[in-house]
């Protein structure tokens, strides 16, 4: 997402990971007195993996980007040091498998363009679970469909300010399912037993928006029916089986400030407001030039992760007419002939559909029988129907 902000008589463009924020409609714009800033995403946990930091230019908003940094020395120091290493161009891995623990204070520092960059020392604040994701069917801002909530445990630490992420996962199928197929053989096309599975898919994204909770002005130092989806009646994700898996962080005060100035900036009502700061800092800095402008900030957080599942029949009636991700409308048979069959199945436009009874060959768009266009046919490990 491109963010533009103001400061007396200079701009900065910046872009945020997609991991971090939403995506705008684009609006086509000059950059004017452009400043490069470095932007970091970094948070380790109190899960033993290998932990990733992405690290990436800001750039102008009349050029594409991002821009990956690459080759940064990057580590984070706690009670050893922990080195990371560049895999894809811009993100970075730890070497070894570890999980921040509670009493310890971790640093991150980066070089990189000859510059030193380090963050204040953060600790773990205490942990608390998810209790309970519930998925209900509501009319939510003038749509129906189904939403899901969550409540967590009470916490008894310094718990108070929580960050959430969500993996989706729906399970689907195509406007049409066909045990047959066409393909071209010595020249001709010969109708055949399928070949792949394109009838049922799944299909996985993650969570484009920040999504905050904090409990310090409740009585009871618990969240309690916070909103983490909402899906609308008429999306095919619910079409069949869904399956949202959230992840609870619990993070700093500053932290929370900093990603809710983020997530205030990266609506589209206040994207250009007049109302907007010139430059709001994370907690990370060029140690020997603190007035370079660093985005980002390094978490160190407890998660937890709580998975819910739901069927279509759950809330909808299971004769009703299911949402696809083709209207039927758009899935009209057709009967080209044999050159331009040749040419459509050899472009992969079109799938086998049927027969009229002389004999020709009735086809669709690829689309309203591959599922595997929106989607894959491989089954999720964790997937339970």
């Amino acid at each position: 997402m491109k963010l533009l902000l103001k400061n007396k008589n200079y701009m900065i463009l910046f872009v945020l990971i997609a991991l971090v924020v939403s995506c705008v409609e684009e609006i086509p714009l000059e950059s004017s007195g452009f400043e490069e800033a470095i932007v970091i995403e970094a948070t380790i946990t109190n899960e033993v993996k290998q932990h990733q930091i992405k690290i990436f230019q800001a750039f102008a908003i009349d050029t594409t980007g991002p821009n990956p940094l690459s080759g940064a020395t990057v580590k984070v120091i706690g009670n050893i040091e922990y080195f990371f290493e560049e895999g894809e161009s811009g993100i970075y891995t730890s070497r070894d498998s570890f999980a921040a623990q509670l009493g310890i204070y971790y640093q991150l520092n980066i070089l990189a363009n000859g510059k030193e960059y380090e963050s204040e020392p953060m600790e773990l604040l205490g942990t608390n679970s998810i209790d309970q994701l519930k998925a209900n069917r509501i009319d939510y801002r003038g749509e129906n469909g189904v939403a899901i909530t969550l409540n967590n445990q009470t916490s008894n630490g310094t718990a108070n300010y929580y960050k959430y992420e969500y993996v989706e996962t729906f399970k689907f199928n195509s406007n049409y399912f066909k045990v047959n197929d066409l393909i071209i053989e010595d020249g001709v096309p010969v109708e055949v037993p399928k070949q792949k599975e394109e009838y049922t898919c799944y299909r996985t994204t993650n969570s484009q928006e920040i999504i905050l909770a904090n409990t310090n002005s409740l009585s009871e130092n618990s969240v309690n029916d916070l909103l983490i989806k909402f899906i609308e009646s008429n999306n095919p994700g619910v079409s069949n089986r869904y399956s949202l898996l959230v992840k609870q962080f619990i993070i700093s005060r500053e932290a929370y400030t900093y990603y809710e100035i983020l997530k205030e900036l990266s609506s589209s009502d206040n994207l250009f407001s007049q109302s907007q700061p010139g430059f709001f800092a994370g907690n990370i800095s060029n140690i020997n030039n603190p007035d370079e402008k660093v985005i980002g900030f390094f978490n160190v957080s407890s998660v937890s992760e709580k998975r819910i599942y739901f069927n279509y029949e759950d809330f909808y009636n299971p004769n009703s007419i299911r949402t696809r991700f083709v209207p039927y409308a758009a899935c009209e048979e057709t009967t080209p002939s044999t050159t331009a069959l040749i040419a459509q199945l050899e472009q992969g436009s079109v799938k086998w559909s049927g027969t009229t009874p002389g004999g020709a060959f009735l086809v669709v768009p690829t689309r309203c029988v591959d599922c595997t266009v929106f989607g894959t046919n491989e089954k999720p490990e964790f997937w339970v129907d």
